[in-house]
Order: C-alpha cells, then structure tokens, then sequence
C-alpha cells in the first residue's frame, strides 16, 4: 500500500498521520498528540493537540478540548479553548465554554455557554509599536480646533458684509 511507504512528516519535524478516532471507538482517558486528532466516536475525557482538532458529526466529546485550531460538527460538553480559530459547523452542539481569537458559529449550530475572545500572539502587535515619536513632533490637533483656527475672521470690506446673504441655501423643487 502506498500510503504507507514514507511516513507523514509535519513542517515543523513532527512526524505521522495523527489520531484518528473511529465511529465505533469509545475511548476513555486523555487523548494527546502533536499532530491533528479527528474523533469519529466517543471520548470521555481531555483531547490536547499542539494542531488541529476535528470533532466530526457523529462523534460525542464529554471534556476538555484543547489546540491551535478546532473545527466541531459533533456534540461536544466540556470547556474549549482553541488558540487561533474554533469554528461550530452546523450540525454542532455545544455546551460549555470556548475560548479562542477567531470564533465562528454557523447557523444551525446550538451553543450553550459563555465565549471568551482571546488575542492572537502574533495579532498583538499594535500599530504604535510600529511608530517611534520624535521629539520635534508637533501634536496632532483635534478637527474641531483646527477649524476653529482656519475660519477667516470678519472685516470692514464691503464684500464681507453680505457673507451671511452669500452663504447657500439647500432648496428643493418639486414639479407635478
């Protein structure tokens, strides 16, 4: 069999298919690995992956789930916490917390509990990091200021004194 020739190696050296849990599996315990798990069937207990978790439709999760990524369309009750994005398909059923940086719930799918929006490592990076004040900067004005210091101040000139007639009027014409 060909699949089985050369092993499966991960870009970051981690070499292996991953776990798979069968449809008629019901496993009991903590189930890790630093590759991706898919569960197919049941698990009563915690699932940690360093990478992607996938919680098929028929499979049913009683306990923690723990990755980088973690996509669900089975039932799952216990807290998960993904570090970059979880997503709930349709066909999921969620009861317990999640907490993640990118969370998406499509319709269809019933969670029950709290969510809680993390930031991502790389993502918190803010633009003022980017930016190093000078000591010559001027500061920035507010609009408001600014047009406060731009409006032309009254004068004696003839040409000034209808500036309150000059000013344009909105007007609508209706026809019928």
């Amino acid at each position: 069999m060909a699949m089985f020739d050369k092993p499966v190696t991960g870009s970051d050296g981690t070499s292996g298919p991953g776990t798979v849990v069968g449809g008629n599996v019901k496993l009991t315990g903590t189930l890790k690995d630093v590759n991706d798990i898919t569960v197919h069937g049941q698990v009563e207990g915690e699932i940690i992956s360093d990478r992607v978790v996938t919680i098929a439709e028929t499979a049913k999760v009683k306990g923690p789930i723990t990755a980088t990524t973690i996509t669900i369309a089975g039932t799952v009750n216990g807290a998960v916490t993904a570090s970059e994005r979880c997503e709930l398909l349709p066909s999921a059923r969620v009861t317990g917390s999640v907490a993640t940086a990118d969370l998406s719930i499509r319709s269809g799918a019933i969670f029950n509990g709290k969510a809680t929006m993390t930031a991502v490592e790389r993502a918190e990076t803010t633009r003022s990091e980017f930016i190093e004040p000078t000591p010559e900067a001027e500061p920035i004005e507010e609009p408001a200021q600014a047009a406060e210091q731009n409006e032309p101040t009254p004068s004696n000139d003839t040409a000034d004194s209808n500036s309150e007639t000059d000013q344009a009027t909105p007007t609508a014409e209706f026809e019928d």
